[in-house]
């Protein structure tokens, strides 16, 4: 059941993980194989997605994603922790948690609430911890496009002083809420103000504004984190 311990499985090939969302997650796998699955307990895994705890892989650029291993005979993903994590028994633990996977089904009806809510969290654990977010399509054969970045930056020389970025790719020009943010010769579009509780909190919405457009599955999406 999810959430218990498991014995490392050497066996369990290592795959990159999308987000968890309407009860569905994809994986992707070394040799360009990826696989949707049905996840009929997600609580665990959508209350650790995007803050920080699951271990990562490392990606090109010194950025990385959420990985875990994938025991394909017994159907779990066995996700080890970034760092200890409180196990049942109150002890802290770096097994890994085993989550059951099932062949895929319809996604449920919560699919854009579960996005909206990983997509906060990520958001929030970046601006938390001085790392970025990149929103894109997880494929290894995908482009640069589309993408959508979260940061919070510096602003100019000042000291303390900083402000929240949302960039995008291709820019949304049929959306009122980036209109003003859109040049027809740009192949970019940046939504920025002085960073603060308010501008992080509004910054998903600005987000999926954008990666609505972009006729892509939230399970065929990648979070990818990197450090500036």
């Amino acid at each position: 059941m999810p959430g218990s311990h498991a014995r490392l499985d050497d066996s369990a090939a290592l795959v990159e993980l999308s987000p968890c969302v309407g009860g569905l997650v994809r994986t992707w796998s070394d040799d360009g194989a990826s696989r949707l699955w049905s996840v009929p307990d997600d609580a665990w895994i959508r209350d650790a997605q995007a803050t920080g705890r699951i271990g990562r892989v490392s990606r090109k650029e010194n950025r990385y994603r959420e990985a875990a291993r994938l025991a394909d005979s017994d159907g779990a993903l066995l996700v080890r922790p970034r760092g200890p994590m409180r196990g049942a028994d109150g002890n802290l633990t770096m097994a890994e948690q085993v989550v059951a996977l099932a062949p895929e089904k319809r996604p449920s009806r919560s699919t854009f609430e579960d996005f909206r809510e990983v997509l906060s969290r990520a958001v929030e654990h970046c601006a938390a911890t001085d790392e970025y977010l990149v929103v894109e399509r997880g494929a290894r054969d995908a482009g640069r496009e589309p993408f959508c970045l979260f940061a919070v930056l510096p602003a100019g020389t000042e000291p303390g002083v900083f402000v929240t970025v949302v960039e995008t790719s291709p820019p949304p020009r049929d959306s009122d809420l980036w209109a003003p943010y859109v040049d027809e010769w740009d192949r970019t579009a940046t939504i920025s103000a002085p960073s603060g509780p308010e501008t992080v909190a509004t910054a998903p919405t600005v987000m999926i504004e954008a990666i609505s457009r972009w006729d892509i599955d939230p399970w065929d999406l990648a979070f990818t984190f990197g450090r500036r």
